[in-house]
């Protein structure tokens, strides 16, 4: 079974979000997507070699779980993106190849620079910002402007004093207006908020707001096909979009049963179901984020997974004692349990609304039974 026959491609908005940037009037876009729809495989495998063939250098620098070392990784993957190689190789060698302590090329001159991530926790070295800014020279193109992918861009406010990182990337990008092209991608609405449109956002009006575009039938009779190419045999396309509508059309979910079906082609489609809810839940750790909440935490998240919009008012009062029999907490207790759940990155701000940061999460949560709440 070849990955690259379940990869779908996304052209047409790989080709709008390319000309944008490449031949439009702007520098930069922001992408927000919820976790695990697919924004980084967007990146890597269609809008980045869709930008390398068509002549512009890319780089790639994922933030999230890094924010104790933002500029180490940024240094990082800049120096990558000189190396020689296609974009894909480059991405593939310097997989394994970070370490606590790296070597860096210097971009201009002669000599090599020592990265020591641990070292780089907390208020940026002067000299190390400058290094940044002299990579930002070295990829800008005068033609053709080089693509930074930012993924989790959001993160970057997360980490320790990283204001004067923030304020130098954002020097380096308006110094090079016609010469660097931005995408920052997040699963935070509310942290891209903060760093694109709130009025003291560091990069304010920095970048055009775009969506993530939901996956719909196509995709669905996409990975029909690879599924009947890798197993040889075929799924009723009915059920499948019915998996696919169950599972809030996340396509890692989707994936995953369908593949689960063509390993164990003797499963029925609930069976299948319940392995990758299981597989899906032991891999991402929610039932250790799960006994880490407390009685009112879990009423909320679970008040949440059911879409309850009122969560203080009567519609959330009765949703909790219809759940548990007894009355609602109050409202300074619900209030505090969002923040909680928020704090630990599993809620987010969606159009002013609370909802789950991660889908897969949200489905688990509204998965538990009676006895849990």
């Amino acid at each position: 079974m070849t990955k690259a026959l379940w990869h779908y491609p996304r052209t047409a908005f790989a080709e709008q979000v390319f000309s944008l940037l490449a031949g439009g009037p702007i520098q930069a876009v922001s992408l927000f997507g919820p976790r695990r729809t697919g924004k980084t495989q967007f990146l890597l495998q269609d809008l980045a070699p869709l930008a390398e063939a068509r002549g512009h250098r890319v780089v790639y620098a994922s933030l999230w779980q890094t924010i104790d070392y933002p500029l180490g990784i940024l240094l990082y993957e800049f120096d990558v993106a000189l190396r020689e190689g296609s974009f894909l190789s480059r991405l593939k060698s310097a997989a394994g190849d970070i370490a606590p302590k790296f070597r860096l090329k210097a971009p201009f001159g002669a000599g090599e620079v020592e990265i020591d991530l641990a070292n780089l926790k907390g208020k940026p070295p002067e000299n190390h910002l400058l290094l940044l800014d002299q990579y930002c020279e070295r990829l800008a193109g005068d033609d053709k402007p080089a693509f930074l992918l930012f993924d989790e861009f959001q993160e970057l406010s997360r980490a320790k004093d990283s204001q004067p990182l923030i304020a130098a990337l954002r020097t380096s990008l308006d110094k090079r207006k016609q010469g660097l092209v931005a995408v920052f991608t997040g699963s935070s609405q509310e942290g891209l908020r903060q760093m694109f449109t709130a009025r003291q956002a560091p990069f304010f009006r920095f970048a055009q707001p775009i969506d993530l575009p939901a996956l719909g039938e196509d995709f669905v009779a996409h990975q029909l096909r690879a599924f009947a190419a890798s197993s040889k045999s075929k799924i009723d396309r009915q059920t499948a979009l019915e998996v696919f509508a169950r599972f809030d059309r996340n396509p890692l979910f989707f994936q995953r049963w369908l593949m689960t079906l063509a390993l164990q082609p003797d499963m029925s489609s609930a069976e299948a179901i319940d392995a990758v809810r299981a597989s899906i839940a032991e891999e991402f750790g929610f039932a250790l984020k799960w006994v880490e909440l407390n009685a009112v935490q879990r009423l909320t998240a679970r008040m949440l997974a059911e879409g309850v919009r009122q969560l203080y008012g009567k519609e959330g009062g009765d949703f909790i004692e219809a759940l548990t029999g007894a009355p609602a907490p109050s409202a300074s207790s619900i209030q505090s349990a969002l923040r909680r759940l928020s704090r630990l990155g599993y809620v987010d701000k969606w159009d002013d609304e609370w909802r789950f940061a991660d889908p897969l999460f949200e489905a688990w949560v509204r998965e538990r039974p009676r006895a849990e709440f």
